[in-house]
């Protein structure tokens, strides 16, 4: 698992959810950068929900890092994007099982639409390997 320095500045209230303030990678690490995984299943199917669409997306980006050799402790930085905030606590508990206990700087922002009007959420990433 690799070790990075994780930031968390005086003054700066704890996260809101599963993510940290700061983490910076070792000197030199390989980065790879994951573009946005939508909640396509391999048989060209999008289920209905969030909890089934976060875990198509989430399980894309985990296919990614493990065809670069890595796995989800490689992530340094992610970004969800949601059409309906009300979903949140269901992509965030999604999130959460994909990551474990390791904790990205993150970013979720709710959109008005994806590319596909029965998408709920998109995944994207940033992973570094020393």
């Amino acid at each position: 698992m690799p070790k990075y320095k994780i930031y968390k500045p005086e003054g700066v209230p704890d996260p809101y959810g599963t993510y940290v303030h700061g983490l910076e990678p070792e000197r030199g690490s390989r980065l790879v950068f994951i573009a946005g995984q939508v909640p396509v299943a391999a048989d060209g199917s999008v289920p209905k929900t969030m909890t089934e669409q976060a875990t198509i997306c989430w399980g894309h980006v985990e296919g990614v890092l493990k065809d670069a050799g890595l796995d989800m402790s490689h992530l340094v930085k992610t970004t969800m994007y949601l059409t309906d905030r009300e979903l949140y606590a269901e992509a965030d508990a999604v999130s959460a099982e994909f990551l474990k206990n390791h904790r990205t700087p993150a970013v979720c922002v709710e959109v008005s639409s994806l590319m596909e009007p029965d998408w709920l959420i998109e995944v994207e990433g940033i992973a570094a390997a020393p």
